[in-house]
């Protein structure tokens, strides 16, 4: 007789109230749609990207598929780490001018940064404790829990530290950082970082880097790439995606770097490295064709041009909502190096109660900050991603709220 993943079924059991609240807000959207037909419902909950994908990009792609469609030059499955071209231009074009030295050996392709972020677990023991920032994105303890793994640690982001976790007291085997944050948009120096760095090497604990932000940083010497800090090949995963960057939301692509000198205390250099790729063998089977061709457009250096235009776009909508929400008394932060704001709720609100406020008001729907953690009540997350018109409208409403 089959039974059930009773893993799956604790997550799905423990994240009832969350998936309530989630569901709440969903609903909330669709009856302001229902009572206010003729009003503009601008909608910020979500990271949905609203760019066109860039020329560069979409030449690449068609010749991709005129290739796929001519029996001379179709091409079947792609090695399973991802191809070659855009695992070395990775290497030479991301991170290179970063001062970053990679192998494209140690980079690996995968369909986006989420799967990558909830899948890499599976490098270490089910024992292993982790600790997650909080706020944060929820799947990423729901993917632990999913596997049976119970010791996780919220490392707290608040105002008062200034959105960014303490290094922990007691010792903690997987540590998930995410820089430029989501949802808080806060950055970290590399004097912050070093002491996470310092803390892998010295309690043989892995950093799970999220980066997927990386590319939107203004500020001068704040680090893009954790391996920018000295010894942290030796004890950090990063992952990163061309979803917000070249509006490869739809398309799904992404990496992760697992270095050579990566180890645990089991382990030997690069055996994390080959087991990652045997998983990738077992469980995954690469990245679409298409997608690839893409992202060598999007590394090239005409590519490269229009993606940062696209990142340009996106900081010039998030400019224009943090300057009304300024305007306004608003106590808010990101909105520098992210396309997110952090908006703190007026007058002791819930999140939930200022999320409703700002929709019936303005028509302006964030996601309630309580959705990403206990630490997330009392705030509210916009997204900037959208189209300028939209943004334009909904900053002069948030002038005027």
């Amino acid at each position: 007789m089959a039974s059930k993943n009773l893993n799956l079924s604790y997550v799905l059991n423990q994240y009832n109230s969350s998936d309530k609240l989630y569901g709440t807000v969903l609903q909330k959207i669709e009856e302001f749609k229902l009572l206010h037909p003729q009003r503009k419902l601008y909608l910020m909950t979500f990271g949905y990207t609203s760019q066109p994908l860039s020329p560069t990009v979409i030449q690449k792609l068609r010749e991709g598929v005129t290739r796929l469609g001519d029996l001379k030059t179709y091409t079947s499955y792609e090695p399973v780490a991802g191809k070659s071209q855009l695992r070395e231009l990775i290497c030479c074009n991301h991170y290179q001018p970063l001062g970053v030295s990679l192998d494209p050996s140690e980079v690996f392709i995968l369909d986006g940064a989420q799967s990558g972020l909830g899948n890499i677990q599976e490098l270490f023991s089910v024992d292993d404790s982790v600790g997650i920032q909080n706020p944060t994105y929820p799947y990423i303890s729901e993917s632990h829990l999913s596997v049976g793994r119970h010791q996780i640690f919220t490392l707290d982001c608040d105002q008062d530290n200034g959105f960014l976790p303490e290094v922990p007291e007691q010792a903690i085997d997987l540590i998930y950082l995410c820089f430029p944050n989501n949802p808080t948009g806060a950055v970290a120096t590399s004097e912050q970082l070093n002491l996470f760095v310092n803390y892998g090497m010295n309690h043989q604990s892995v950093i799970i880097f999220d980066a997927v932000y990386s590319q939107f940083v203004q500020t001068p010497d704040i680090p893009k790439s954790i391996y920018q800090l000295k010894n942290s090949k030796q004890c950090s995963i990063e992952i990163n995606s061309f979803s917000k960057v070249a509006n490869f939301a739809g398309l799904r692509l992404g990496w992760c770097v697992i270095p050579h000198e990566l180890t645990v205390k089991n382990s030997f250099p690069g055996e994390l490295n080959q087991m990652w790729n045997a998983r990738s063998s077992i469980k995954f089977w690469g990245a679409s064709n298409l997608a690839q061709i893409a992202g060598i457009a999007a590394l090239s250096e005409r590519g490269k041009q229009e993606s940062k235009a696209i990142v340009e776009f996106y900081l010039k909508n998030v400019y224009l909502l943090k300057s009304a929400l300024d305007k306004n008394g608003f106590t808010c932060f990101g909105g520098i190096d992210s396309p997110y704001i952090w908006v703190k709720a007026p007058d002791q609100l819930s999140s939930l109660d200022f999320f409703n406020r700002l929709l019936q008001q303005t028509g302006i729907a964030g996601m309630p900050g309580c959705l990403f953690g206990s630490c997330g009540e009392g705030y509210l997350r916009l997204s900037a991603l959208g189209y300028r018109e939209d943004i334009e409208e909904a900053s002069l409403k948030l002038s005027n709220f």
